[in-house]
C-alpha cells in the first residue's frame, strides 16, 4: 500500500522557492544598505562643510587644517579627504552646496514665472554668503582665483541660462536677444559684486543691492516694450542706493 506523502507548501518549505521568488527581498536589503550608506556619507560630508565654515568664521583659511576640520566634524582626517578633498575642495564644495540647495528652491517656484527664478538664484547665494561673511569671502576669493582649474559641481550661470530662456519663450525679453549671452552677462554682473564683496568694498546689503541692480538692468535692457518699464521702476532706486553708499573705484596709477 503506497503511503500518500503530504503536499510541502511551495512557499514555506526552502528548498521550493524559486530564485526570483528570493530576489526581491535581497534587492530590498541591498538598496536599504546602499541608501543608509549614502544616507550616513551626507550626513558627514555636511558636518564636514559646517565644520569648514565655523573655522573659517574667525580664522584665515591658510592657517586652517584638515586635521582641524576633521576634528570639530567628529570625522577622522581620512574621511575628510575621502568624502570632500583637500583644503581648496572644501571651498568648491561650500559653493556646490549652496547651488543644489537652490535648485531645490528653484524647483518649488512657479515655472511661469522666470523673473521671480532670476531673482531668487541672486538672493538665495546672497543670503548663504551673509550667514556667516568672514568665512563666505574667503570661499568666494579662493573659488574665483582658480575656478578653471576646479569648476563646481552645478555651473552657477545655469540657473540664469534657463530662467532667460524661458522669459524670451514668455515674451518678456526680445527675440532678438542672445538668451544664454544675457544670461551670463547677468551671471558676470553678479560675480563682480561677489567679488566687490569678498574685497571689503561692498558691504552685505551692497551686495544684494548691487546685484539686484546688475539683473534688472541687463533685464531692462534686453525686454519687449510691454516690459521694459517694470524693471526700469525696479533698477532706479537700487542705482541710487549704490550711489549713496560711495563705493569708489581707484584709477589707475598717475604715470611719472
Amino acid at each position: 500500500m503506497c503511503r500518500m506523502v503530504k503536499p510541502v507548501n511551495a512557499i514555506s518549505h526552502p528548498d521550493a522557492a524559486t530564485p526570483w521568488r528570493k530576489e526581491p527581498a535581497k534587492v530590498r536589503k541591498t538598496l536599504a544598505v546602499s541608501g543608509l550608506r549614502d544616507l550616513n556619507k551626507a550626513k558627514r560630508r555636511d558636518a564636514i562643510l559646517d565644520a569648514a565654515v565655523t573655522l573659517l568664521g574667525t580664522r584665515d583659511s591658510r592657517d586652517i587644517t584638515t586635521e582641524e576640520i576633521a576634528a570639530l566634524a567628529g570625522v577622522s582626517a581620512a574621511t575628510v579627504y575621502n568624502l570632500v578633498g583637500t583644503r581648496n575642495e572644501v571651498m568648491y564644495q561650500l559653493l556646490g552646496r549652496i547651488l543644489t540647495d537652490l535648485a531645490e528652491s528653484l524647483r518649488a517656484l512657479d515655472p511661469s514665472d522666470p523673473i521671480a527664478a532670476a531673482q531668487l538664484v541672486i538672493d538665495h547665494t546672497v543670503r548663504a554668503f551673509v550667514s556667516n561673511p568672514n568665512a563666505y569671502r574667503q570661499v568666494v576669493a579662493v573659488a574665483q582665483r582658480a575656478a578653471a582649474a576646479q569648476p563646481t559641481p552645478i555651473e552657477p550661470s545655469s540657473f540664469q541660462v534657463t530662467a532667460m530662456r524661458q522669459a524670451q519663450a514668455l515674451g518678456i525679453i526680445r527675440n532678438d536677444i542672445d538668451a544664454s549671452g544675457l544670461a551670463r552677462q547677468i551671471f558676470l554682473s553678479y560675480t563682480g559684486a561677489a567679488m566687490l564683496w569678498s574685497s571689503g568694498r561692498l558691504d552685505d546689503a551692497g551686495l544684494l543691492t548691487a546685484a539686484r541692480h546688475g539683473l534688472f538692468t541687463a533685464l531692462a535692457a534686453a525686454a519687449t516694450d510691454d516690459h521694459r518699464d517694470q524693471f526700469l521702476d525696479r533698477m532706479r532706486p537700487l542705482g541710487k542706493t549704490l550711489e549713496k553708499k560711495a563705493w569708489k573705484f581707484k584709477g589707475p596709477p598717475n604715470a611719472t
